[in-house]
């Protein structure tokens, strides 16, 4: 059985894991997969996720996004988190990404995922697409703790998967209003889209989606 140095370790390394750890990790840290489920039954731990726990004293400071951190931690439950930051094997794309950065009226359907290698998920809520997941700073950066793509590759994604444009213009909308982009740079994740929109650049796409979404781009085509 666990001694409490082994509990105190646990708790250590959810502080820097938005407060879970996997039964992995626990299990590294000599605490067996049984004492996980005597703890959750007794209410001192509760479960995220499939073989993701959180400390229950400790959730009154529950992170945002921890259904998805939760999911995130369990694609590698023995990984270190760190090196994952640093050398993701996956990013969070698409909608999820839209939502963590406050962009747009987007919904998230479940947890968007991308990543250069195939993710192996049972979960329905995880919608993974296999790609080149970019350079850091460029297509992706640490946002809460996770590895999220940016606001250009964000407006490339979307527009890739032909989400409606309505929603895609609200996203492009933010980002301009909000100076992380400028036009131009919108125009040129755009550009490689145009065509099967129907638009002769990506610069008048931008102005397309915007219009769409009842947002005009005040700003000369």
């Amino acid at each position: 059985m666990a001694d409490e140095q082994a509990w105190g370790r646990l708790h250590a390394l959810a502080a820097g894991q938005f407060g879970l750890f996997t039964a992995a990790q626990a299990r590294q840290h000599g605490v067996a997969r049984y004492e996980l489920a005597r703890r959750a039954d007794s209410g001192e731990l509760f479960r995220a996720h499939h073989g993701v726990y959180g400390f229950t004293e400790d959730s009154a400071g529950m992170f945002a996004f921890e259904d998805w951190a939760a999911q995130w931690l369990a694609l590698r439950p023995e990984g270190d988190v760190e090196q994952r930051r640093a050398d993701p094997d996956c990013v969070i794309s698409h909608d999820s990404a839209a939502v963590i950065r406050e962009l747009g009226t987007l919904v998230a359907r479940g947890l968007f995922l991308t990543s250069p290698r195939r993710i192996n998920t049972r979960s329905p809520r995880v919608h993974a697409y296999r790609r080149d997941i970019g350079a850091l700073g460029s297509d992706w950066d640490i946002t809460e703790g996770l590895p999220v793509a940016t606001p250009g590759r964000i407006i490339a994604d979307l527009a890739r998967d032909d989400l409606d444009g309505s929603h895609q213009g609200t996203v492009i909308a933010d980002v301009l209003e909000q100076g992380l982009l400028t036009l131009p740079e919108v125009g040129a994740r755009l550009e490689p889209f145009a065509g099967r929109w129907g638009e002769r650049d990506g610069i008048a796409l931008a102005h397309r989606l915007a219009a769409a979404a009842e947002r005009p781009l005040r700003l000369p085509v």
